[in-house]
């Protein structure tokens, strides 16, 4: 499965991707994974149907 991406001018994702990137330079897998939920669970807007 591929790890998710940080949503386009999201700061909560920036920094979620940014941690997970430290946890991996570091070897700490449970970290990596946690972050990888977190991004998925992260809510955002919504499109409007009209």
């Amino acid at each position: 499965m591929l790890e998710p991406e940080a949503v386009l001018g999201c700061d909560v994702c920036a920094a979620l991707v940014r941690q997970r990137e430290a946890a991996r330079s570091v070897g700490d897998k449970s970290t990596v994974i946690d972050r990888n939920i977190e991004l998925r669970r992260h809510p955002h807007a919504k499109a409007v149907r009209a």
